[in-house]
């Protein structure tokens, strides 16, 4: 796969990172706009190959490649700029155009210009602040691909326990496992008790009539 990650921050260091270990036989550009961070990430990621563009040519350089590019990573430090090159990858039919968000007030401005696939780094501090306070249910992980869902639930009280063991016999499209407050794993009713946490993972729309149901 050749993939072009723009920018040279914090974020593209870990978008670089993670791509390599994901296709190391793929072919890795990026672009930077300053002579001291093109040398600095040169010598970080000596198997990628890396460009001094100009901020003003970074879309020209897109619509000229357009046709041998798979992805597009937009992980600079402006989220205007990420918006900017992300719409000229959109324009140049390039499979897989993807932002990583600076601001995370700015995802609906990403999603009304048709840039679906929009990572945000600040989206794990809700997720992990609701389990380590024990939220009586969480959104763990929301597949942006496949709507696929991971949940969690807490098994507060015995009405809820019985209401969840009647979905989960009913549908084949979520898995489960539970975790006592001792720590202890298991996948099945018998072995849980009340207080432990149920780890659902299935089907968006099965799930959400599962957390409506927690909710009432």
């Amino acid at each position: 796969m050749r993939t072009l990650i723009i920018g040279g921050g914090h974020s593209a260091y870990f978008a670089a990172n993670a791509i390599k270990e994901i296709d190391p036989e793929g072919k890795l550009i990026m672009i930077e706009f300053t002579t001291e961070k093109v040398n600095v990430l040169s010598k970080t990621f000596p198997f990628a190959e890396v460009i001094l563009q100009e901020i003003d040519g970074v879309e020209e350089y897109i619509k000229n490649n357009g046709s041998i590019l798979d992805a597009v990573v937009a992980a600079t430090e402006s989220d205007s700029l990420n918006l900017r090159y992300c719409k000229v990858a959109k324009e140049s039919a390039i499979p897989l155009t993807i932002s990583i968000l600076n601001n995370p007030l700015n995802r609906e401005i990403f999603l009304k210009e048709g840039i679906t696939y929009i990572i945000d780094p600040y989206s794990v501090i809700p997720v992990e602040l609701s389990e380590i306070l024990g939220s009586p249910m969480n959104i763990i992980y929301k597949s942006p691909k496949n709507r696929i869902l991971i949940t969690s639930i807490r098994l507060s009280e015995e009405k809820l326990l019985q209401k969840l063991r009647k979905e989960l016999s009913r549908s084949l499209e979520i898995s489960a496992i539970f975790v006592s407050q001792s720590g202890e794993i298991t996948n099945t009713f018998r072995d849980i008790d009340l207080g432990g946490r149920a780890y659902l993972i299935g089907a968006q729309e099965k799930l959400e009539k599962i957390l409506k149901m927690v909710k009432r």
